[in-house]
């Protein structure tokens, strides 16, 4: 499947690189049951199927919907070893998988997909959602885009940029804090000096400066510190690249280590309101479900 997707040899490595997955495999073997029972002698090579059914997703979503049936009919047929009756069955796998993705062009594909087709095909359709336990959406769009080099190329170079300023605005926050406390813990003491002449009196104004964390302290050759180590703000872990759902779980996880507001916030709120708090904090829009779906595979 070259530069669109990269098969994966089992069901497991399937599962771990696409939790989604999961309901879709367990739907398969159940069909296949279910078509031993009845007398039908179809035998369902899941892993191919469900690497014809990814790398159609990778296609549809890596190029331009041509809206040609026959298209993805013949891409399907080719991907299962020119067999009709499993390039038939790719596709409703493939259906099932859009219908569980997020956006509009999922749903615009599943359409192409399963508009005009004989009443077996339908039938088949009906069958397998029978043996789907769930019709939550499970994909986002880029998941399917994971193998594509180029793409990945893209949003390394993107995430990379994306880090660097964030880091430079957390460092810049930072620093103004600093300031701002040092400032308000400081008192700036000025002393000028005047030179009379016969046509008034000339401020030179060289001023030196200190630092006295109480007026009544005389002052010493090295600056005060503005503040105490106990009132030093706490540890906050580095912000993690827009899109890094791992790296905002670990992020989370660390940050409760040393926050105890934080600790308490996670423990008070849900999921929802915790990505709107981060949003705020990192600059850049963490999805609650994205999220979700990351905690749920390293559970």
């Amino acid at each position: 499947h070259g530069e669109f997707f990269r098969n994966r040899a089992s069901e497991r490595e399937l599962c771990q690189d696409f939790p989604g997955d999961k309901i879709l495999i367990d739907g398969l073997h159940s069909m296949q049951v279910h078509l031993w029972s009845n007398g039908r002698n179809i035998d369902i090579p899941v892993v191919k199927v469900m690497n014809a059914a990814h790398y159609l997703a990778a296609y549809m979503f890596r190029t331009t919907c041509s809206g040609d049936q026959t298209e993805y009919d013949t891409l399907a047929y080719c991907s299962v070893g020119h067999d009709k009756r499993l390039m038939l069955i790719a596709i409703i796998v493939l259906a099932a998988m859009l219908q569980r993705t997020e956006g509009l062009r999922a749903g615009q594909c599943r359409d192409i997909l399963i508009e005009n087709r004989n009443e077996d095909f339908e039938e088949g359709v009906t069958l397998y959602e029978r043996f789907l336990r769930s019709a939550e959406k499970r994909f986002a769009e880029e998941d399917f885009l994971t193998d594509i080099p180029a793409v990945m190329e893209q949003m390394k170079e993107k995430d990379e940029i994306i880090y660097q300023q964030a880091q430079q605005i957390q460092q810049l926050q930072y620093t103004i804090k600093t300031m701002e406390e040092k400032s308000n813990n400081t008192q700036i003491i000025g002393t000028q000096y005047k030179q009379d002449n016969n046509q008034g009196t000339i401020y030179n104004a060289p001023v030196t400066i200190q630092y006295i964390t109480n007026p009544g302290e005389q002052n010493t050759s090295e600056p005060k510190q503005a503040y105490s180590e106990k009132e030093e703000p706490a540890y906050t872990p580095p912000i993690p690249r827009e899109g890094d759902y791992n790296g905002v779980r670990l992020y989370i996880e660390e940050r409760k280590k040393y926050d105890e507001q934080f600790k308490d916030f996670c423990l008070n709120h849900n999921r929802k309101e915790l990505c709107t708090f981060l949003t705020k904090e990192f600059g850049w829009f963490v999805d609650d479900k994205s999220l979700g779906r990351n905690i749920q595979r390293n559970i």
